[in-house]
């Protein structure tokens, strides 16, 4: 009992005398460090098209949209880029005696900006549209509405004000608002799309006069799309 007494006693002092060898050691130093960053304008950047029904969607469809399948975007470069215009499809129709809307065959029609000038300086987004021609035949009187679009950030996590978007009726050949990013908003990749029914989507409408359409005959119409570096 005595051997074993001392031998606890023993490494118990020698903890003890351990521990306060340590405390007396201990030095207090403080330094600081510096970690840096630089970002320039992204001049020459491509940004390429979205996923517009889920903009964080890694795996991107291709095509983006079967209905234009060839469409793979503008190829515009940065800083301040139109990136994706969709080209609306109507199809085939059987002429009538009625005023018709037709609606677009695209289930989910978009367009897309970038800005990566990196100063939130805003911009501004108009288009204007031509008459639906077939050489010298006019689809008189036809009208484009764009309604009902949602905008989206090209990330979730992008953290700047969101641009507007308006509600468009082409019947003229006049510009017509579509998005418009405020004074410190707008940065990095934003869309607006216009959801629908596959086939027939009615956020997307070429309304045609009855009397107008003549038969075997393809018209086109084509929109002009000019981004400003400054919002309005």
């Amino acid at each position: 009992m005595k051997k074993s007494s001392y031998i606890m006693a023993t490494v118990v002092l020698a903890s003890l005398a351990f521990g306060g060898a340590e405390a007396q050691a201990a030095v207090s130093s403080t330094h600081t460090s510096e970690n840096k960053i630089n970002f320039t304008a992204g001049e020459g950047v491509v940004t390429p098209p979205v996923d517009p029904t889920n903009p964080d969607n890694p795996n991107v469809p291709s095509p983006i949209d079967e209905t234009d399948p060839e469409n793979a975007g503008t190829g515009q470069t940065g800083p301040l880029s139109i990136d994706y215009v969709s080209n609306i499809k109507f199809g085939e129709h059987k002429i009538t005696g009625k005023d018709i809307a037709y609606k677009a065959k695209n289930a989910n029609p978009f367009i897309q900006v970038t800005d990566l000038r990196g100063a939130g300086e805003g911009w501004h987004l108009s288009a204007k549209m031509s008459e639906f021609k077939s050489g010298n035949k006019v689809l008189r009187g036809a009208t484009l509405a764009f309604k009902d679009g949602v905008v989206k950030a090209g990330s979730s996590s992008n953290i700047s004000v969101a641009p507007t978007k308006s509600d468009v009726l082409f019947d003229n050949t006049d510009s017509k608002p579509f998005m418009n990013a405020m004074d410190k908003g707008g940065r990095g990749t934003w869309v607006t799309v216009w959801s629908g029914t596959d086939q027939a989507n009615e956020a997307v409408q070429l309304n045609v006069v009855a009397g107008t359409p003549e038969a075997n005959t393809e018209y086109t119409s084509s929109i002009t799309w000019e981004l400003a570096d400054a919002p309005k």
